[in-house]
Formats: structure tokens, C-alpha cells, sequence
């Protein structure tokens, strides 16, 4: 199996980024490989170019979303402003149902190994154009108040 993480927001795009999850009783990510295999090598850079952002992340895990542990102690120490959001919520997150069409892409082909899926979901990925996340962007106050006006149910994005 294949895991990838990106980024989006208003004119960005991060390259995906494959990770490998420890083998686990759940397999879902570590704290541990999170910061090793996310924050360090992808997210730390652009703290470190002063890179003006906020990540949002789902309530997985691995991504630490508990007060205390290592991941928030990561996170504190290099003052990364992040928050949590609600997992697997298209209706607010301008990322969650852009994984879709990569996925669907990939099984549009009948035979392919770990490569081959890798190479697949980037052309996948490279299909979501950077005017299609702004303005998934540029939707998320309206988003916002749908959710709040169907009272938490879905909205249809």
C-alpha cells in the first residue's frame, strides 16, 4: 500500500510526499514517523524560509492531536502554527476530496506495483491545477457558513 501527504493553499502546491507507515496494529503513521518522515524532511524548510503559513491537519493520530506528546512538542519548538481539523471533512478542508482524482486515476490502469502507483499518483496529483485549489481556497468562508446553516451536516462539497 501506498501513502502519500501534501499541502495546498492559496498559490501553493507541495509535491506529494510518500511516507512509510511502521507496522502497527492500526497502520496509521507514527508520531515518530510523522516528524521524521513529514515535518523534518518537508514542513521544516519552509519554517526555516520563513515561510508564512498554518497547518491544517485531520485529528489522525499520528499527527498528534493530543495537548501533550512529541509531535506538539515538535510543533511548539519550532513555532508552527497549526490546527486540527475534522477528519475526513470535505465540507471544510479545501484539500480532503482533491484526493479523489488522484486515486480514481490510478485505478484507471489494470496492473501496477509500488512504483507504478508512486508514478501514477503524481501524474494524478499533477492534474489538480494550482487555479483549482485557489479556488477551493477562496470557497472556504462560504463553506463555512453551509456547515453552520445545515447545522454540521454535509453541504455537498
Amino acid at each position: 500500500r501506498v501513502h502519500a501527504w501534501a499541502a495546498v493553499g492559496w498559490e501553493f502546491k507541495s509535491p506529494l510526499t510518500f511516507y512509510d507507515i511502521a507496522s502497527n496494529n492500526n497502520s496509521k503513521m507514527t508520531q515518530k514517523d510523522y516528524i521524521k518522515q513529514i515535518l523534518e524532511p518537508v514542513v521544516l524548510p519552509w519554517i526555516n524560509k520563513g515561510q508564512q503559513f498554518i497547518l491544517e491537519e485531520d485529528g489522525d493520530s499520528g499527527y498528534g492531536p493530543s495537548k501533550s506528546n512529541i509531535v506538539q512538542a515538535w510543533k511548539q519548538k519550532h513555532n508552527l502554527q497549526h490546527y486540527f481539523n475534522c477528519h475526513s471533512s470535505p465540507d471544510l478542508s479545501p484539500i480532503e476530496n482533491r484526493w479523489q482524482p488522484p486515486k480514481q486515476y490510478v485505478k484507471k490502469f489494470p496492473h501496477w506495483d509500488e512504483q507504478d502507483t508512486r508514478e501514477l499518483a503524481i501524474e494524478g496529483w499533477d492534474k489538480v491545477t494550482q487555479k483549482f485549489i485557489n479556488t477551493r481556497v477562496l470557497s472556504m468562508p462560504q463553506r463555512l457558513k453551509d456547515v453552520i446553516a445545515k447545522e454540521g451536516q454535509l453541504t455537498g462539497y
